[in-house]
């Protein structure tokens, strides 16, 4: 899918269709301050532009619904922009499974 955020400019980047496996992992580097091991991972496993593997880091939230920039907390969706800031949010919701 192709996705933009209106904080970062006008270029609109690929984003992979994550699976939930890949999405707790992505989520748990970022946590872990693991930035380059996560784009490296994305772009392992889908074969993207760093720019763009860097540009899906950047925007996946730490903890659900709750902004990456300015930290409104009632985001709801998955792909998501921040009413407040306009920032796009990864809004990954995963439950245990």
């Amino acid at each position: 899918m192709i996705k933009s955020c209106k904080r970062c400019g006008k270029r609109a980047y690929q984003i992979p269709e994550f699976t939930i496996e890949e999405k707790k992992l992505l989520t748990a580097l970022k946590i872990d301050h693991k930035f380059m091991e996560a784009i490296d991972k994305i772009r392992t496993l889908y074969g993207v532009e760093h720019i763009d593997a860097k540009f899906s880091v950047m925007h996946i939230n730490t903890i659900y619904g709750k902004c990456n920039r300015c930290n409104v907390d009632y985001l709801k969706g998955e792909y998501v922009e921040c009413p407040k800031c306009k920032s796009l949010n990864f809004n990954w919701e995963m439950k245990n499974e």
